[in-house]
């Protein structure tokens, strides 16, 4: 990877990316890459956004970054149902040893900084958990006021691996009721596209607890499961108790990853135990699918972080950062 030494020293440009085809294939390739910045997600949202890629003075593509705008701001990260949208790095960056990535990725993230500062009045975005160097952002504008540095916000997301993925022994990891869930629940497992019933049973799910939900709301996570089923990428499934669905789970997939978006269950039928069964079948059938890793997609609320990480879900950290505005 020697062909990069050069762009160390060279002014970086930016670019728009108009050509969906062309931004997947970075998305896909990229360690920092995941599902929610492809192509066919955004236009999922029903929001204006823009692509942006970094090139050397050769114009080899070297990193990128999806944003959805309100005008000239970055609309709040993060957006509803979207963990992340950040930075991104090609594998002509990935690839160097790890001096030189540090060093490259490091200027490339200053020079991303200040060149979406110079277009939008706001800066604002949740990095992937594989974007590990925070020290541009920290570091922006060192010693000035506070109100012109980053507010970062730490959060976090729960994995499991799915290489070498043998249900049996992973059964033996996880959490002992749910392990027990798993094996009293005589719960049917099956795909469907029945997002009517999911929708029921999704707003029925924040009733339970006391929570409001609103119509655009409803609306935008209608748009998101109709897109992904309609593009492939999305999966709904049920668990049936008899001829009853007990509980729906809607999963997204990339290349590499699947993650588990929306969740919903029958309140009257919680003693089915049909939620633990649903989520562990479908993580073993993507592991036969030989996806590399599963995304609980956030662990960020108590009870719900609990539930997710009783699955012996790795912890792993992810930040988002904020600039309000730059003078």
């Amino acid at each position: 990877m020697d062909t990069l030494n050069s762009s160390i020293k060279t002014a970086y440009e930016l670019h728009g990316c108009n050509d969906a085809g062309q931004w997947d294939a970075l998305i896909d390739s990229s360690p920092q890459g995941h599902i929610f910045s492809k192509s066919d997600f955004l236009s999922s949202l029903g929001m204006p956004y823009s692509c942006h890629v970094v090139t050397d003075s050769q114009g080899q593509v070297l990193a990128g970054v999806a944003v959805l705008t309100d005008g000239l701001k970055m609309v709040q990260a993060p957006f509803a149902f979207t963990p992340h949208q950040g930075i991104v790095f090609s594998n002509l960056v990935c690839l160097l040893n790890a001096q030189k990535r540090l060093t490259v990725q490091f200027r490339i993230t200053e020079f991303l900084i200040n060149e979406l500062l110079n277009i939008y009045s706001n800066f604002s975005m949740a990095l992937s958990p594989f974007f590990k160097d925070m020290r541009p952002f920290l570091w922006h504008k060192y010693g000035k006021k506070k109100e012109e540095q980053f507010d970062i916000k730490l959060r976090y997301t729960g994995f499991i691996n799915l290489q070498n993925f043998n249900l049996n022994e992973f059964l033996s990891t996880v959490r002992t009721v749910r392990r027990q869930e798993y094996k009293k629940s005589v719960a049917r497992i099956q795909k469907t596209t029945d997002l009517k019933s999911f929708l029921s049973l999704y707003q029925q799910t924040f009733e339970r607890q006391g929570l409001n939900i609103s119509t655009d709301t409803i609306s935008l996570v209608h748009r998101i499961c109709e897109h992904a089923l309609s593009k492939g990428y999305g999966h709904l499934s049920a668990a049936y108790i008899g001829d009853r669905i007990a509980s729906m789970a809607f999963f997204v997939k990339d290349a590499k990853c699947a993650y588990y978006l929306f969740g919903a269950s029958d309140p009257s039928m919680r003693d089915a135990n049909a939620s633990s069964k649903l989520l562990l079948d479908n993580i073993a059938e993507y592991a036969h699918q030989g996806m590399m890793r599963f995304d609980f997609v956030g662990v960020n609320s108590p009870q719900r972080g609990d539930f997710k990480l009783s699955f012996n879900a790795e912890l792993m950290p992810y930040h988002e950062v904020h600039l309000s505005a730059h003078a």
